[in-house]
């Protein structure tokens, strides 16, 4: 636990220089201080890289300087490997020095709980374990050079769709043992400089707004002493919210002096709350003053070397009957328009502008061919099509890039199916029909559905691989590589195959969380649901052999630890780097529980015909599950299996241990049977069933497009008023955007879906935007008043 901030009463600076800590100069930096010589923190985004906007902008690429781009959390975090991500942040804290950049908006700990999540590829993991320990060593590095991470998204942000208004309801056990359970691990473990709160609702608050989220856990439970800033636009009641825990609202491009000056002198905004942002603000400050006085130098040769590094080391193979590595004898075409230009990035804030543009293709020895085969936009074109097939018919191999568009899965809406286009599909039958040896490389940010996987050769997952991503997938088909990514989420056979597939996303404003803990592995390895491909699987060209899984004690207790090792034996010709999950399986007790839960993980290389012993030391908590009769983890005793897994499914040693507890709980079986006898389709179980398991009744969401509206009413609930349709019509004008059809269609169901608050960030006053709820209400002279007389007290 770290020591409580000094500066208990606040730092002594003016009135208004406290007040401007409490919300942004502009879009992308604070308010500084004057009086203690302190300039604002410069803010980017940049899980993949330095995403460095220039301040005019919010989200135009066009706008950004070329940084280093590497390969997107969704393929880093496959590498299991602490070291590396530790590395990729400190390289990515250089680049920010070297720039001038204070923090970076980054990294994403949210948990994979639908592979539809059109953000997907910005987070790591579906477990909260691995999420949490990649998300820690990222902040380390990140931290390393005086450059401050921001954790995020705080908390439960598991979808796109209605992200704005959208409230997540969650039992107390799944919110502690799954969604926070990342971020608690990167609090304690890396202490990032700021935490951004979501735009979510979490059970009926804001997380802007939740005294439980920011005052309760994260300050008082894991002793936080950061900066809590909202997402962009976050903040639904900017003086409520600082009340409640926030520090900075952010972005501002109009000033929120007056307003929160009238909110401290007429009590709305206590003098304590004004006084504990304030500090937290100007303790970031002087950490942003502290970095800049830094001289590392920033190399970009050496960013390169790790970008290709990272996206090697992180790979997945997926499936291999002995095609790959490539012979050099073999007659290899290429076919795909994702050979050509792959896709590096994911769509929206943490799009690179990569100072590489990665084309496999253009790295083709003169004899390889190459086939287009098909439009990355979708549309049909049948000469592609026969002329791949053509030059596939006279090769020996056929790689064939597969994969989605960033028009297909982005920031701001979820995927609605599975599915690859299917120009890919239909081209995949027809290049099957005149030769079978076929190798598929998956450009993707998230699972898709393979029905043609059993009839691959090969396939190779390469997720969204930055920069270098070409030259990383060549090397591992040549075999200059042995690959050794681990999947980092489960690759299901179906959509409805998906615990939670039956409610997700749910309406735009509530979304159920009904699985509880049965998240991805948890909830197949539980229900014996086969998948595709499981967590953790992942293939090699070595060979490995297992020894024996021994533990140091046969029983544990609460002030114990327990050291469990296993040997791993390389019995091929070429070092390779290898990947030992540790998993615990309970073997009884009243409490229900996952049959299999990851608690610890180690990369190591083992040279050629070398033995190496993997060494894990296992907590006590580790047997833990949140009680929510004590509101605290608890252990229950009995025996537990320790495993070693290849993969969640795939168990290749394991020892029995007795773990010893004197707290007994209740069982619940008769209360919630779904959770101690999981259904092989997921939980479509009824309201009473999840009224159980909440200790409460669901309630349903009142239809947001009926009067009274609120500034957190989006433009589409106000879309059938007089007010509505003029903003509408002007949103969605003919000639609004130069962009595709499918781009203009998300852009609409974004604007949409957008609260009317948002105004704000495009320079609209309060004012204004009160007006505009007033009018969509019917109460014209009442908007009249706030043109007119602007903000009162009863307004903030």
């Amino acid at each position: 636990m770290r020591k409580k901030n000094k500066n208990a009463g606040g730092p002594a600076i003016p009135l208004e220089e406290k007040i401007g800590l409490l919300y942004g100069d502009g879009n992308w930096k604070t308010h500084g201080s004057p009086t203690l010589n302190l300039s604002g923190v410069v803010m980017r985004d940049g899980p993949l890289g330095l995403r460095d906007i220039d301040d005019s902008g919010m989200l135009d690429g066009a706008k950004t300087n070329k940084a280093t781009c590497y390969p997107a959390p969704c393929l880093t975090a496959c590498s299991f490997d602490v070291d590396l991500l530790s590395r990729i942040g400190e390289s990515i804290g250089k680049e920010c020095r070297h720039r001038g950049i204070d923090v970076l908006l980054a990294p994403g700990v949210n948990i994979k709980r639908n592979p539809l999540c059109g953000r997907n590829f910005e987070y790591y993991s579906e477990d909260p374990l691995l999420a949490g320990k990649l998300g820690a060593a990222f902040i380390n590095g990140i931290q390393k050079q005086g450059v401050g991470a921001c954790l995020k998204h705080f908390a439960c942000n598991s979808q796109e769709t209605g992200r704005m208004v959208n409230d997540s309801i969650i039992d107390d056990r799944a919110l502690h043992e799954i969604y926070l359970r990342a971020f608690s691990i990167a609090v304690k473990e890396a202490d990032p400089w700021m935490v951004m709160s979501s735009y979510n609702k979490v059970n009926g608050e804001y997380a802007c707004s939740s005294e439980f989220l920011l005052k309760q856990t994260l300050r008082a439970d894991w002793g936080y002493e950061g900066v809590v800033v909202s997402d962009w636009g976050a903040s639904a009641h900017y003086v409520d919210d600082h009340n409640r825990g926030l520090d900075v609202e952010m972005p501002c491009t109009v000033s929120r002096a007056k307003d929160l000056t009238k909110a401290y002198k007429h009590g709305k905004l206590s003098r304590q709350s004004l006084d504990e942002c304030a500090t937290h603000v100007v303790s970031l400050l002087e950490k942003a003053d502290k970095g800049r006085k830094r001289k590392d130098a920033f190399d970009e040769q050496e960013a390169d070397a790790l970008a290709l590094e990272a996206a090697t080391k992180s790979m997945v193979l997926l499936q291999n009957d002995g095609i790959l590595p490539l012979k050099k004898s073999n007659k290899a075409v290429y076919v795909g328009e994702l050979a050509k230009s792959i896709r590096i990035v994911g769509g929206g804030s943490s799009c690179v502008n990569a100072r590489k543009t990665p084309s496999f293709i253009a790295g083709l020895a003169e004899s390889d061919k190459y086939a287009q085969g098909y439009r990355l936009d979708g549309k049909e074109d049948e000469t592609l099509r026969i002329e791949a097939a053509d030059i596939a018919s006279k090769a020996d191999v056929v790689v064939l890039f597969m994969g989605l568009s960033e028009a297909d899965e982005s920031e701001g809406f979820d995927r609605e199916s599975l599915s690859l286009p299917e120009v890919q599909l239909h081209l995949f039958e027809s290049i099957y029909a005149v030769n079978q040896n076929i190798v598929v490389v998956l450009n993707v940010g998230s699972p898709v559905e393979l029905p043609f996987a059993d009839r691959c050769k090969a396939i190779l997952l390469a997720y969204l691989p930055g920069q270098d991503g070409a030259e990383a997938i060549r090397a591992v088909l040549s075999g200059e590589v042995s690959p050794s990514g681990k999947l980092a989420e489960t690759w299901p056979i179906h959509l409805s195959d998906v615990p939670s597939f039956g409610f997700y996303p749910g309406t735009l404003t509530q979304s159920e969380y009904r699985e509880s803990i049965y998240v991805g592995y948890r909830y197949y390895c539980s229900s014996d649901v086969p998948v595709r491909f499981p967590f953790g699987h992942g293939l090699s060209y070595a060979k490995f052999k297992y020894g024996k899984l021994t533990l140091s004690d046969k029983a544990i207790d609460r002030d114990g630890k327990i050291k469990a090792t296993i040997d791993v034996t390389n019995n091929s010709a070429k070092p390779s780097e290898l990947v030992v999950e540790l998993y615990a399986s309970p073997c009884e007790g009243n409490v229900f529980k996952a049959k299999r839960s990851l608690i610890d993980f180690k990369k190591q290389l083992i040279g050629a015909k070398e033995t190496k012993t993997y060494e894990f030391e296992i907590p006590y908590d580790a047997f833990s599950h949140y009680d929510i009769g004590s509101g605290a983890f608890e252990v229950e005793g009995g025996k537990y299996a320790i495993e070693v897994g290849e993969s969640a499914t795939s168990i290749v040693s394991k020892a029995i241990i007795k773990v010893k507890s004197d707290v007994e709980f209740e069982l619940r079986r008769s209360e919630l049977p779904n959770y101690y006898n999981l259904p092989e389709h997921g939980f479509m179980q009824s309201d009473v069933d999840f009224e159980h398991l909440l200790g409460h009744p669901v309630q349903l969401p009142r239809d947001s497009r009926a009067r009274p509206y609120t500034t957190s009413s989006t433009f589409g609930d106000i879309g059938s008023t007089f007010i509505g349709k003029i903003i509408n019509k002007k949103a969605h004008g003919p000639n609004t955007y130069s962009v595709s059809e499918s781009e203009s269609e998300m852009i609409k169901r974004s604007i949409d879906s957008t609260p009317i608050r948002c105004m704000h960030m495009h320079g609209y006053k309060s004012k204004t935007i009160l007006a505009i709820v007033d009018m969509a209400n019917g109460h014209y002279f009442k908007a009249l008043l706030h043109f007119i007389f602007g903000v009162g007290v009863r307004d903030l």
